[in-house]
């Protein structure tokens, strides 16, 4: 466990200054006037008129510098009382309920304001019999933001049409200077002001995502560095490390009895979470080219799998499905042969090549059935595995160059279908159906002529499957015929649950300089854009986020449309 809070009463901390409001102490006791005692017999209660008094309120900098954006206010009062923070940055204001748990004592993140701003922040307490007081205010500054930092731009502002909340996503790239050591979480509402960002010290952050006690989750990058939790300030609540491939575990990380961590980790309903972890294994007469059927085979071909873990909170591995013990290893696609990615993983671990044969980026869970569904993007293929049987329940794909021992977990496509390459963020829809982003690169399999990169493009797309029958339908796509867009790497695709809208996260897009022609990186403007489009026929666009700035290339991984920055 890492403890990480310690208040500092300082008035000025870095670069937020703190000011104190003033008036009326809300330490002296209402006076009360004498009245004359009635008969016992003939007494009753004295109503409960008077709210909570305060005492000993605080406002400072968030202590822990990893979020900036962030203070904490504090006091007691002389009754159990829930909270309700007021806030003003002097153009709009707005509040936040805390819960309705009732304490004396009280210290709680206050989250959720802009850069370099002046914020008033005042506290309605609420007794049990529904007496308030409202605090004095208490005025923090924020601090700005850091030179280079994302900022990003609204095309596209349908307001009233619009899924209410805010946007949670990490940075995964920013050119032509990256950010070193360490790669940010920010978290921007749907002007595209950053309201709250984490920047870790030591390392870079991958993937993040809330989890159900409001905490965020992720990935360090690479896997070698493990998986972190923390709260709303920034502090570590619990940290793991995965045995076969961590260098140098931090103090009172939690060891796991696996070999990485990569893309992606799910809490499921009972606690536990579900682990993107990999595993190497060799086979003779395996591929060299992708390009050329005719290429000689290697010996002792080293290929990386997936590996689905379900771990507790404690790590313990309570369960294991290895994704080479259900496909072919012999199938290959475009990507099977790539090199690079687990080579930091397993850098003194393996000689030679390690190749990344299927790369799985994305797993969600199936409460219906206990199963996952995961994007296995290097076979072209979206697979369903019992959790309870462990065994293969469909491929979600191309059927070129699966074996007859696969043919009865195909799935037939029914109507116009067309398949996914390079995929991910498969995710579940509001309507029992899956989305996914199809990235679209090559668009064809091995030993076949690739789409020109000019004319290639990506989708978000629906998927229906009916298990019953073994059928898929696609029931609703976007792209390219509504908008062309592209990148050949990351992207992401959500069901927004309130308007039924979808989001899309075109995360790595590369175009020439000013326009939306596909280009090789080395030639291109690198930026992201998401957009929230209806989840109708129509497919109106009634939202767009562009990070696109002159000079500076941007990538995201994915995001998430939250509720509120406050998880309750």
């Amino acid at each position: 466990m890492f403890q990480g809070k310690q208040l500092f009463t300082a008035l000025i901390f870095g670069s937020a200054t703190l000011l104190y409001g003033c008036g009326s102490s809300t330490d002296e006791a209402a006076n009360t006037a004498e009245t004359a005692m009635p008969d016992a017999e003939s007494a009753s209660p004295a109503a409960d008129t008077a709210g909570p008094v305060v005492s000993n309120l605080s406002l400072v900098q968030n202590p822990n510098p990893t979020v900036p954006l962030a203070a904490v206010l504090s006091f007691t009062t002389d009754e159990p009382a829930s909270v309700v923070l007021g806030f003003d940055d002097g153009s709009r204001s707005w509040s936040q309920s805390m819960g309705a748990d009732m304490s004396t004592s009280h210290e709680l993140p206050v989250v959720g304001m802009k850069a370099s701003l002046a914020h008033t922040i005042t506290a309605t307490l609420t007794d049990a019999a529904g007496n308030t007081t409202v605090t004095d205010g208490q005025v923090f500054e924020t601090p700005a933001l850091p030179d280079m930092y994302p900022r990003p731009h609204v095309v596209v502002s349908q307001p009233e049409r619009m899924e209410p909340g805010v946007n949670l996503f990490n940075v995964n790239g920013r050119w032509p200077e990256n950010w070193g050591d360490s790669l940010p979480a920010v978290i921007v509402d749907n002007e595209g002001e950053t309201i709250w960002y984490y920047e870790p010290e030591g390392h870079k952050l991958h993937d993040i995502k809330r989890i159900s006690n409001g905490n965020f989750l992720y990935e360090i990058w690479p896997g070698t560095g493990g998986m972190v939790e923390i709260d709303l300030l920034g502090n570590i609540v619990n940290r793991w490390h995965f045995t076969g491939t961590a260098k140098n575990p931090a103090e009172g990380s939690i060891a796991v009895e696996s070999d990485s961590i990569h893309h992606d980790m799910i809490e499921i309903p009972n606690g536990n979470l579900l682990v993107m972890s990999s595993e190497v294994r060799a086979y003779d007469n395996w591929h060299t080219s992708t390009r050329d059927a005719d290429a000689p085979r290697q010996d002792g071909a080293q290929l990386v799998g997936d590996v689905i873990i379900e771990i507790t909170r404690a790590g313990e591995v309570v369960n294991e499905w290895k994704l080479l013990d259900l496909i072919d290893p012999y199938r290959i696609t475009h990507g099977s042969l790539r090199e690079d990615y687990y080579a930091a993983h397993y850098e003194g671990r393996y000689e030679g090549i390690v190749y990344d044969y299927t790369h799985g980026n994305a797993i969600i869970y199936d409460e219906s059935d206990n199963s996952f569904i995961m994007s296995m993007p290097y076979q072209n293929a979206v697979l369903k595995v019992s959790m309870t049987s462990g065994e293969l329940v469909w491929i979600l794909g191309t059927h070129e160059a699966w074996g007859e021992e696969y043919a009865d977990k195909l799935l037939t496509p029914v109507g116009d279908v067309e398949w996914s390459y390079k995929h991910h963020a498969v995710s579940h829809s509001g309507r029992g159906t899956l989305l996914l982003f199809d990235n679209g690169v090559d668009r064809t399999m091995p030993y076949e002529d690739s789409m020109a990169l000019a004319d290639s493009y990506s989708r978000g797309v629906e998927y229906a499957v009916n298990e019953e029958t073994m059928e898929v339908s696609q029931p609703w796509v976007y792209g390219p015929e509504q908008e062309h867009f592209y990148n050949r790497y990351l992207g992401d695709i959500d069901w927004l649950p309130t308007t039924g809208n979808i989001l899309i996260n075109s995360g790595a897009r590369e175009t020439a300089p000013g326009t939306n022609t596909n280009v090789p990186p080395g030639q291109a403007q690198r930026w992201a854009s998401w957009f929230e489009v209806t989840s109708d026929d129509a497919r109106e666009k009634v939202w767009e986020m562009q990070f696109k700035d002159e000079g500076l290339g941007w990538s995201v991984y994915r995001v998430d449309r939250l509720p509120s920055i406050y998880p309750n």
